[in-house]
C-alpha cells in the first residue's frame, strides 16, 4: 500500500474513531467520516466495505486480545493438579484481574467504543463470550472440587452465568464512569476478594 493510501486509511480511522465516540455506532455517518478525512463517501469503500468493517478495524484486535488473554488464564489454571487448584484460586485471580484491567486501560478509548458505543446487542454478545469462558471453567472447577470430596452447593447454569458475567459488568462500569486506572485496580481487587468468598462458600472450601 502506498504512503498516500496509508495516510488516507489512517485519516479514515481517526475520523471514524471521533465519529463513533461522538454519535455511537448507530448514529455514526460515513458521510461525516469522509468529510472529516477529506475524501468522498464513495472513496471510503475502497478501504472499508461498510460502517461495520470500519468499526471492527478500530476495535477487533483489542476485543479478540482480551478474549484470548482471559481464555489463556483459565487454560493455565486448568493445567494445575486438582489438589492445588483450590489454593491457587486466589493467586491466579490476583494476577489475572489486574492484567485484564490494565489491558483495558491501555486501550481505554477502544473499550469505551466496545462497551458503550457499539451496535445494538453487540456489547451483550461480547460480554457473553467472555462469560462463556468463565462458565466453562467454573463447571470444570466444580467437578474437580467434587472429585476431591468437597461438599459443593447445588447451583444451576443460570446462577453460574450471572456470577460469571458480573466481573465484566464491573469492568464496563469502570469504563462507563471513567474510573481512574489506580482506583479501577483497587476496586477490581476488592471485588475479586468479595466474589472469591462467595465461590469458596459455594465450593465448600
Amino acid at each position: 500500500m502506498s504512503a498516500q493510501k496509508n495516510n488516507t486509511r489512517q485519516e479514515l480511522l481517526d475520523a471514524g474513531m471521533q465519529e463513533f465516540m461522538k454519535y455511537g455506532y448507530e448514529g455514526a455517518s460515513l458521510r461525516r467520516i469522509a468529510k472529516e478525512a477529506s475524501v468522498t463517501t464513495g472513496a471510503i469503500y475502497g478501504y472499508f466495505p461498510s460502517k461495520e468493517a470500519l468499526f471492527d478495524e478500530l476495535t477487533g484486535e483489542a476485543a479478540d486480545g482480551l478474549l484470548e488473554m482471559y481464555l489463556q488464564a483459565h487454560k493455565e489454571f486448568a493445567k494445575l493438579p486438582p489438589e492445588l487448584q483450590a489454593n491457587a484460586l486466589d493467586d491466579i485471580s490476583d494476577e489475572s484481574a489486574p492484567a485484564i484491567v490494565n489491558y483495558v486501560y491501555d486501550r481505554f478509548d477502544i473499550f469505551k467504543l466496545l462497551f458503550l458505543k457499539s451496535s445494538t446487542g453487540w456489547c451483550d454478545s461480547y460480554l457473553d463470550q467472555l462469560a462463556e469462558i468463565e462458565e466453562a471453567s467454573s463447571w470444570e472447577f466444580i467437578k474437580v472440587m467434587k472429585s476431591l470430596g468437597h461438599e459443593v452447593m447445588d447451583i444451576d447454569s443460570t446462577l453460574i452465568h450471572i456470577i460469571s458475567r458480573s466481573f465484566f459488568l464491573q469492568l464496563l462500569e469502570f469504563v462507563s464512569h471513567d474510573v481512574p486506572r489506580e482506583k479501577a485496580l483497587s476496586y477490581a481487587s476488592a471485588l475479586i476478594q468479595f466474589q472469591h468468598a462467595g465461590w469458596k462458600k459455594i465450593m465448600g472450601l
